[in-house]
């Protein structure tokens, strides 16, 4: 079965290569049309060709509960605003990270270890 694809802006592909790459867990808030569309524990391609896997999703109703709500710029706050509490819908953030399945952690391992 072929995985779906999660977007993202591409503004934002260099930032999240960068922390998927490094192991870290990365963040999208998702509204309006794609509420829901995105499960925990599933896998998804990225447009830059990664697995990623949704760890969590999380739905909130106002956009002063964001957990990063003091990272977010006027405009991406705005923006979230207008497709969610302004209009009685509430907004997610989902977590996810880069998925390594037994086999590429080993052809990783392997590969590392060939080239060290």
């Amino acid at each position: 079965m072929q995985q779906s694809i999660m977007t993202f802006p591409e503004n934002e592909h260099s930032s999240i290569i960068e922390r998927l790459n490094q192991g870290k867990l990365c963040y999208t808030t998702r509204v309006f049309k794609e509420l829901g569309k995105y499960k925990e524990n599933v896998k998804y391609n990225t447009p830059w060709n990664q697995t990623i896997i949704v760890t969590q999703v999380q739905r909130f109703n106002k956009i002063a509960e964001h957990c990063f709500y003091n990272e977010l710029t006027p405009a991406e706050r705005e923006e979230i605003y207008q497709y969610s509490e302004k209009i009685g819908e509430p907004y997610e953030l989902i977590a996810f990270k880069l998925f390594e399945d037994l086999e590429q952690a080993i052809h990783g391992a392997t590969h590392r270890i060939q080239t060290a």
